[in-house]
């Protein structure tokens, strides 16, 4: 919920700005609120909770998650403030907090088994968004385009983009599970094959379009993340999906895939195909998986099964959102007008899914 208000405030900005009650632009301000505020407490929140859990370890302390609460806080009101530079050194800080965290609950136990790969990735992904938030903080590589590209596409795309494949190897296939069946998933040695290969992949791609090179970058992008589909995650691919939820998890994957696609065909046009990645699969991917955790920890699994009138519209709303934001930057005389639409559609979007799960929010943690 607190990264629904970090997201709308960061979509508010530009019909703001074009009404003259924002006068500074927030052509920065806003992604920083959009990834590091809405994407980083998804982040945060699946990671916190799902990390001790399967490592068996202790759960989050209560002056842990107060901590990564205020920090994390702290980081939005200072970008939401225009200081850009202080909000990514508080930023950074609250990611170093996640990491140690993390770690603590990894290293401070008898067993040393490591995590599973999807969780690795993950956490490795927060790592180097870490880094990235220090070196913009300080400077670092602040007069080379090469390196303000690479670290623009680990801390933009990488820090969402990693911990969606990751966790994602292990919980997409639930939503294509049919009651009373085993999920669809491939062999434990394939799953860690594909997770490592496809964020080695991915990694190298930014690398590459750092470089200029963004056709070959992209493919190598869009290369990984088809690594990932066929060897981690099969069986979303090769099964009708049996509920509305697990249709809409497979459109915002294709979104992922398409955006690639695009920047293959029209590698000119970068903002544009990016918010087609961040707006519609980003979002999307995201808001199930929250309401998949949502329900699942509430104990109502069963609402999972079946048609959602609701989630049809959001998906159809996301996509209007998206192509409307693409459109601003494709057709320039567009671009005040529907910087405005795509910014109020998605915050209908994002009130939406607050007001299906409000009530739930207020709820202990089942037991089931």
């Amino acid at each position: 919920p607190l990264g629904i208000v970090a997201a709308i405030f960061g979509l508010l900005l530009w019909p703001m700005h074009y009404a003259g009650w924002w006068v500074t632009s927030p052509a920065i301000q806003h992604p920083r609120l959009l990834i590091f505020g809405f994407g980083a407490a998804f982040v945060f929140g699946f990671l916190g909770t799902a990390w001790p859990r399967f490592l068996e370890a202790e759960a989050l302390r209560t002056w842990e998650l107060a901590a990564l609460v205020i920090s994390w806080a702290i980081a939005q009101s200072v970008y939401a403030f225009g200081s850009i530079v202080s909000g990514d050194m508080t930023a950074g800080c609250s990611f170093l907090l996640l990491l140690v965290i993390l770690g603590r609950r990894l290293f401070g136990r008898e067993s040393r088994d490591l995590p599973p790969p999807g969780f690795s990735l993950a956490f490795l992904s927060v790592a180097m968004a870490t880094v990235v938030l220090f070196c913009w903080a300080s400077g670092i590589g602040a007069e080379s385009v090469r390196a303000q590209l690479l670290f623009r596409l680990i801390a933009y795309q990488g820090f969402l983009l990693f911990p969606l494949l990751g966790v994602g190897s292990y919980l997409f296939g639930r939503f294509f599970q049919i009651p009373g069946e085993r999920p669809r998933t491939s062999s434990p040695k394939l799953r860690a094959l594909a997770v490592w290969s496809c964020g080695l992949v991915i990694l190298i791609s930014f690398g590459v379009e750092a470089m200029g090179w963004t056709r070959s970058g992209n493919a190598l992008r869009l290369l990984g993340f088809l690594i990932w589909a066929t060897g981690a995650t099969p069986g979303l691919w090769t099964v009708r999906a049996p509920n509305t939820r697990a249709w809409a998890l497979r459109f915002g994957l294709v979104l992922i895939g398409t955006t690639f696609v695009c920047r293959i065909f029209w590698p000119m046009q970068v903002f544009a195909f990016e918010h087609l990645l961040f707006l519609g699969g980003f979002s999307l991917v995201i808001l199930l998986v929250a309401d998949r955790v949502i329900l699942g920890h509430c104990g109502q699994p069963e609402l999972l099964q079946g048609k959602s009138k609701t989630w049809r519209w959001i998906v159809w709303l996301i996509v209007l959102a998206a192509t409307t934001r693409a459109t601003a930057d494709l057709v320039p005389t567009t671009r005040v007008s529907h910087h405005i639409y795509a910014a109020i559609t998605l915050i209908a979007i994002l009130i939406t899914w607050i007001i299906l799960h409000g009530r739930r929010l207020r709820q202990a943690d089942s037991d089931e």
